[in-house]
């Protein structure tokens, strides 16, 4: 290979990073469009106390998922590059699909056994144990959906991955519209829609792998990647009750109405997570495992958390200056109130996905146990901040509880994560996107406070469009100072921006 090609070859594989990752943010939206899509029908046709016992369901099954359903998705891109032959990577496949479908199905059926007594923990009524029962499906369901999914993303099949994504959303569109609309089945109508649909693809996507790899299992194998994936379920369980109990604690010290504003609340600022952190990061998880062998790993580390980070505040800022007009022409005026959490709570969720990209330090190493340990720390800390802040401030304080917490564990885990393996990213760049994003909030609301609605969008607009170039201009002039050809790669007027004066803020 000469040294004239060596830069070609560099830069077709960034455009193919670049695109697999926007045909999955595609595929992401499309499959978790529906409950942007059906919200003025959600908050029209359910009451916030129907979306709040929606959002508890979810919240409980979840909770079961990672130690009943036994899950080997954390494994499954660590095992499959590790394996040396076609017959190795079958069996990291069929291990976990096999395994993951048989401990889900005896979760299912314990659930439906005692959903009366799990309704009676949860809601303190019986009468939601017809939907439980019906919502466990999703833990046999689920699990196998994102196994093929998963698949899909180790073969770089992002069109196939969008046409799974596609066809799902729809599905649960028309779902949705026949069961809560033309059917006014409420709660029960909701679950069916997701059930059916999540079953569907389910199949879809083990049939799938059935035709492309043959069945091929090794109990060895699949013992490894359990012993790899224990820590981690306990971790996922803790991570469960992080980013949801919120949900319990309000029911416990406020009222179920203000659950269902709160899941609205997170379903807002999630999108940030959605539309820019998932598609990143599901192609770059299987990606940094590679990256970590290669010569400039590290800079290649810095040079994805800079531009992620950045793609994450400006999508947080967006939704932020956003979420009050979209919810109020959106969601019934019982729901308004969701729209003051927004802000706090999209913080919160920018953090904590910045956060799992330090957890590869933890991956690489094996020290897997450090993720359950600090998560597990980080529960304990929010479940003070919650029973401290809930019962004085009702919403309000749920969000900020999260907030404080999950801002405190990201500093932690970055300091943590550098003893095990240290990609040197520096966060002057994550301060000074706060500190924008911050000024574009305040000065939005402000200025924006005007009777007409068209009007305010517009400012909103302005302002947000500011703000962006701010952060691109933090971003490209970081991005310069960690390695030089990258900002020379871009187009000419991005290379310009990312010279600009204002990056010897990042040098001091």
């Amino acid at each position: 290979m000469t040294e004239a090609n060596q830069p070609m070859r560099s830069d077709q594989r960034s455009r193919s990073f670049v695109s697999h990752a926007a045909t999955y943010a595609v595929g992401n939206i499309a499959r978790r469009f529906v409950g942007f899509a059906m919200l003025p029908i959600y908050t029209r046709f359910l009451t916030p106390a129907d979306y709040g016992v929606i959002g508890l369901l979810t919240f409980a099954l979840a909770l079961f998922e990672p130690l009943l359903g036994a899950r080997l998705g954390w494994a499954i891109p660590r095992f499959y590059f590790d394996a040396k032959d076609r017959r190795g990577k079958r069996e990291v496949i069929w291990g976990a699909l096999g395994l993951t479908a048989a401990a889900s199905a005896v979760s299912v059926i314990v659930l439906i056994l005692f959903r009366n007594v799990a309704a009676d923990v949860l809601f303190g009524d019986r009468k939601y144990a017809l939907a439980l029962g019906l919502f466990a499906i999703t833990l046999l369901s689920q699990p196998i959906e994102q196994t093929g999914m998963t698949y899909l993303r180790l073969r770089e099949r992002s069109g196939l991955f969008l046409v799974f994504s596609v066809g799902k959303l729809l599905l649960q569109l028309a779902l949705n519209l026949l069961l809560v609309v033309y059917w006014r089945g409420g709660v029960i109508g909701v679950v069916l829609s997701a059930v059916i649909s999540s079953v569907v693809l389910g199949i879809g996507g083990a049939v799938y792998v059935a035709v492309h790899e043959g069945p091929a299992f090794n109990w060895q194998v699949t013992r490894r990647m359990m012993q790899f994936c224990w820590p981690l379920w306990l971790t996922a369980l803790a991570g469960l009750y992080i980013g949801a109990s919120g949900a319990l604690y309000l029911r416990a010290f406020d009222t179920l109405s203000d659950v269902g504003r709160l899941q609205l609340a997170l379903k807002f600022a999630a999108t940030v997570g959605m539309l820019i952190w998932a598609p990143f990061f599901q192609h770059w998880e299987p990606m940094s495992f590679q990256f970590y062998r290669e010569i400039d790993g590290k800079r290649k580390f810095q040079v994805a958390f800079i531009a992620s980070s950045a793609l994450m505040f400006v999508g947080g800022v967006a939704v932020s200056i956003f979420a009050e007009p979209v919810v109020k022409v959106m969601a019934a005026k019982s729901f308004y109130a969701a729209a003051s959490v927004v802000p706090i709570l999209t913080f919160a969720q920018v953090l904590d996905r910045l956060r799992t990209f330090f957890d590869f330090s933890f991956m690489i190493t094996d020290r897997t146990k450090m993720r359950g340990a600090y998560q597990y720390a980080t529960a304990v800390v929010i479940t003070i901040a919650y029973i401290g802040l809930i019962p004085r401030f009702g919403l309000i304080g749920a969000a900020a509880a999260q907030c404080l917490t999950l801002g405190g564990t990201f500093i932690f885990v970055y300091i943590l994560s550098r003893r095990y393996y240290d990609p040197e990213i520096k966060l002057m760049p994550i301060g000074l996107y706060s500190l924008v994003g911050i000024g574009a909030y305040v000065f939005a609301s402000g200025v924006s406070r005007v009777p007409s609605l068209a009007l305010d969008l517009l400012l909103r607009t302005f302002v947000m469009l500011i703000a962006t170039m701010l952060i691109a201009l933090v971003a490209l002039r970081a991005i310069g100072v960690v390695d030089v050809s990258t900002l020379e790669s871009l187009p000419s007027p991005l290379h310009r921006l990312g010279q600009m004066r204002l990056g010897r803020l990042l040098k001091s």
